[in-house]
């Protein structure tokens, strides 16, 4: 017996990258899904053309682009099935995928969170049990890195705990899971079900990406300072917490912010000395600080 899944993916100018994603999905040996389509408004609108090539498809095109997580809520709301799986435009599904998500949920019927995390070929995790829920120590401390596939189980996501993505540009997953994780743990299935691919020309996670979306990346880790400051100290990982005082910094000296970027100073050399290393940074121009956040991050 298998049971239905919904399948929503989020797409933004990425036609040739949606087909082969959507190619992963027809491949399955596994009829019980439906397939959700949420164009957040792309530049060239592909939706007649994916509709040509692929039946029983519901493609959302939206009226303005809103960022990825609006995307994503949007295609949990449209999901007529409970276990909904996000998936990301420029990846694919491994050949087994949904029988593993299947195999898993058949075999523990009792469990009941909000949201299951699968591994994708880039996730490292070190423990060696098929499943697991880590308390938010054990997460910041590393126990798994990498990308993650999410698996929502809209009864309890959506209904029980009215959780959403935020509406942030960038970052709105970590938002959201940080919330989650303090709140359940983060229950990981040790599966790998997609294969993560990194040919696409729009990615977010390159310099360059960063520093013309300079003012998102600087508000995300304000962002996340500002809500979990509090939650990353009481488990005591000043290290990560640290972190994200030098992204906010970095981040707010590009956006021409000095003063955003001495408080998150300020507030870091109370757990670290080291950080008067970063005091050079606010009498460098605002292109040597580029050129070396591109070398940092290549």
């Amino acid at each position: 017996m298998t049971m239905p899944l919904s399948i929503v993916i989020t797409t933004y100018n990425r036609e040739d990258e949606l087909c082969r994603c959507i190619n992963s999905i027809i491949k399955q040996e596994y009829a019980n899904y439906e397939i959700i389509i949420v164009d957040d408004h792309s530049s060239q609108n592909y939706k007649e053309n994916i509709l040509s090539k692929y039946k029983d498809i519901k493609y959302i095109y939206q009226e303005k682009n809103t960022g990825p997580g609006i995307a994503r809520n949007k295609g949990i709301q449209e999901a007529k099935f409970n276990n909904v799986i996000i998936m990301d435009d420029d990846d694919v599904f491994v050949e087994d995928a949904f029988e593993k998500i299947n195999s898993f949920f058949y075999q523990n019927k009792d469990l009941d969170e909000p949201v299951y995390h699968f591994l994708c070929t880039t996730t490292k995790l070190n423990d060696h049990i098929d499943y697991r829920k880590y308390d938010f120590k054990e997460y910041l401390d590393g126990v798994i890195t990498g990308d993650t596939v999410h698996v929502i189980n809209k009864k309890v996501f959506c209904e029980k705990h009215n959780y959403a993505f935020p509406d942030s540009k960038i970052g709105a997953e970590l938002l959201l899971w940080y919330k989650i994780i303090i709140e359940h743990g983060y229950s990981v299935v040790n599966k790998v079900i997609v294969k993560v691919l990194e040919d696409a020309s729009n990615r977010l996670t390159n310099a360059n990406k960063e520093i013309t979306k300079v003012d998102l990346f600087a508000q995300y880790q304000r962002d996340i300072i500002c809500k979990f400051e509090k939650d990353i100290l009481q488990v005591g990982n000043i290290n990560h917490l640290l972190t994200k005082y030098r992204g906010a910094i970095v981040y707010s000296l590009l956006e021409g912010n000095r003063k955003s970027a001495m408080e998150y100073m300020l507030k870091s050399l109370k757990y670290s000395k080291k950080q008067f290393a970063f005091i050079p940074l606010f009498i460098l121009p605002k292109k040597y600080i580029a050129g070396m956040l591109r070398k940092y991050r290549n």
